[in-house]
């Protein structure tokens, strides 16, 4: 008679490897905080000094582009500063977390084989899921190099309005320290949801793969049970589904947006599944 299986324990998310991903993301923010600092904050007084300056016989304020071409080098300057060494750096430090969600995922999946069945799953090849683990890196390394450059973008797009419709020179010199602290606020929001995504969807992937490659075809959807939890995620709570066919609005666990969520394998018999171990080992043979 075959043993009663205990309650399968949720597979843990691995907070660790988002965390160190985010240190990664915000480096990159501290150095280009610094470089403004360094290069436009000093100029900010001028700046506004240009583009508030009046014409006197007429009144009017004389917009001429002096302050646009100085505010395009500094931004250009800053963005040329980031790219050697720190986005090289960078770039190599985010290779390291893909390999390291990989390992956290493979021991919390050998620890939900081993409390079902009492056997470790099949020893897996260390190159199986090389190829898939190198198209994230490469993706985030295209994405990381993009969060500076998004925010620089939006510091400028926004100092130009501020420049271009303000009046008072204090003012507008006030305006546009605050828009360097606030956009870089936004910054620090975005890699929080970076890191936390991406880590989450490859999580969510390799996952997936595992519990396919031993045959398991259907999973539960389980949430985290907090009220962070959206209304279509709550929805899945407790429904099976096939790894073929994804719930339309969510994707599989982890593909949504900031997906917290987690597959609870539909697992086979244990007979079936000492077969599946038996085929694998035979065909390694």
């Amino acid at each position: 008679m075959a043993r009663r299986r205990k309650p399968i324990r949720p597979m843990k998310y691995p907070i660790g490897q988002e965390y160190a991903y985010r240190r990664i993301l915000q480096s990159l923010l501290v150095a280009q905080k610094k470089l403004l600092m360094k290069y436009m904050a000093p100029k900010v007084p001028a700046l506004a000094a240009d583009a508030t300056v009046v014409d006197l016989p007429t009144g009017v304020l004389r917009q001429d582009e002096g302050w646009q071409d100085d505010l395009r080098k500094i931004l250009l300057r800053i963005a040329k500063e980031m790219v050697p060494p720190t986005n090289a750096a960078i770039r190599q430090t985010v290779r390291q977390v893909g390999p390291a969600v990989d390992r956290y995922n493979k021991e919390e999946w050998r620890k939900l084989i081993r409390s079902q069945y009492g056997v470790d799953p099949t020893r897996e090849s260390p190159d199986q899921y090389k190829q898939f683990l190198d198209e994230w890196s490469r993706y985030n390394a295209r994405l990381i190099k993009d969060v500076p450059a998004q925010s620089l973008r939006q510091i400028q797009e926004v100092s130009q309005k501020a420049l271009l419709e303000g009046t008072v020179q204090k003012d507008v010199e006030r305006d546009i320290y605050d828009i360097m602290s606030e956009r870089m606020d936004v910054a620090d929001s975005r890699v929080r949801l970076i890191a936390r995504d991406q880590v989450s969807k490859l999580n969510g992937n390799l996952t997936e793969q595992r519990q396919t490659d031993i045959g398991v075809d259907s999973y539960i959807w389980r949430t985290v049970g907090d009220e962070r939890v959206r209304d279509t995620h709550e929805e899945n709570d407790g429904q099976q589904f096939s790894w073929d066919n994804p719930p339309t609005e969510t994707g599989h666990p982890g593909e949504d947006i900031n997906c917290r969520c987690w597959a609870e394998p539909v697992l086979p018999e244990t007979l079936m599944f000492e077969a599946s171990l038996e085929d694998d080992l035979e065909e390694a043979a």
